[in-house]
């Protein structure tokens, strides 16, 4: 029994649609990383934010600015809650709470580069500060190694 040519097209034609829907679906990441990413992209778009908000700004962080931190921390720990793979929650939950620590801070580096005598040496709170965004930046790697595709 021989299939007409026309039959053979529409198996070719299937075929490639299943190979095409079979590698789109391998090449999105797994279900439990989506929540992750939206935490990354939030992260990434308020950086942009509070970046161009700061802009050539010298000296400690205004109210505004620190609003945008609060608004940052806040949002990182909501979607931290929205993590439902234990392992990848536990590093997004530590994440926003490193941010909170962050923003804690602020007031107390504004009040202290406020005190401050000319030519002196940086507040403590500053390498405090810094420390807190070296573990940031460590947890949000570790994030983003574990969802990469």
């Amino acid at each position: 029994m021989r299939l007409d040519r026309r039959w053979w097209l529409a198996i070719g034609v299937v075929v490639v649609a299943i190979v095409a829907l079979v590698y789109s679906q391998l090449q999105q990441p797994p279900q439990e990383c989506r929540p992750v990413l939206d935490l990354l992209e939030f992260n990434k778009s308020q950086n942009d934010l509070i970046s161009s908000k700061s802009e050539g700004a010298q000296g400690p962080p205004t109210a505004a600015e620190e609003l945008a931190y609060q608004q940052w921390a806040d949002g990182l720990a909501e979607r931290a809650r929205k993590i439902d793979a234990p392992e990848l929650r536990f590093t997004a939950v530590e994440v926003a709470d490193l941010a909170t620590a962050f923003v804690a801070k602020m007031p107390r580096a504004r009040a202290a580069v406020e005190a401050q005598a000319p030519g002196a040496p940086a507040p403590q709170v500053y390498y405090e500060m810094s420390a807190l965004d070296v573990q940031i930046q460590r947890k949000l790697a570790e994030l983003t190694e574990a969802c990469s595709s």
